[in-house]
């Protein structure tokens, strides 16, 4: 009874691993005080098994300020330690906090947050590339950004599905008025 527990227990606490990824708040072309936020999944045993940190490195025109303060950044919502090296951002967990000894199976996900208040601007419309890797050995994932024009055809126009769910409320509307200006009728009475 009691391995079954720890089981279901694991089982609850491990979380699917997803494919690394970036969004910029808000996504809009000449955007400042921009919000980035990365997300990523590793181990977590005594904490995120990172190695030495997670390495962001924007791709031109994308660019990171000359200095990064650690209170501009966050490790998984918490404060984080920063290192910024020729354009390249280092970035791990405050020494400062505790972290849980609980081993759990799986990847985690976990967050790496770049705040407002760095001062990041979004370049005009375009795509664009974050180059994001956890260790000083591991792989390199190149986060695509897309930055649309304002205007621009949202990508639901592209598949029918959403379009017709789009554009459900204006037909309701359309139905709701013509019901309203047809006359009304009376049943005929039953023999």
């Amino acid at each position: 009874m009691m391995n079954e527990l720890v089981v279901a227990f694991a089982v609850l606490l491990a979380q699917p691993a997803t494919s690394p990824s970036i969004i910029f708040d808000p996504a809009s072309p000449d955007a400042s005080g921009v919000h980035w936020i990365v997300t990523l999944s590793a181990p977590y045993c005594g904490g995120v098994r990172i190695g030495d940190g997670v390495y962001i490195e924007p791709e031109a025109p994308l660019s990171l300020p000359g200095t990064v303060a650690a209170d501009a950044v966050l490790f998984d919502g918490k404060a984080a330690e920063v290192d910024l090296q020729a354009g390249v951002l280092r970035v791990r967990p405050s020494p400062a906090l505790a972290q849980s000894m609980i081993c759990l199976p799986g990847n985690q996900l976990f967050t790496v947050e770049l705040l407002s208040s760095l001062g990041l601007a979004n370049p005009g419309a375009g795509d664009y590339v974050v180059d994001v890797w956890i260790g000083s050995g591991s792989t390199l994932a190149r986060l695509p950004i897309a930055i649309a024009a304002p205007g621009a055809t949202p990508w639901s126009a592209c598949d029918p599905f959403q379009a017709r769910v789009d554009e459900a409320p204006e037909v309701l509307q359309s139905d709701s008025a013509a019901l309203g200006q047809a006359p009304c009728e009376t049943p005929a009475a039953q023999d």
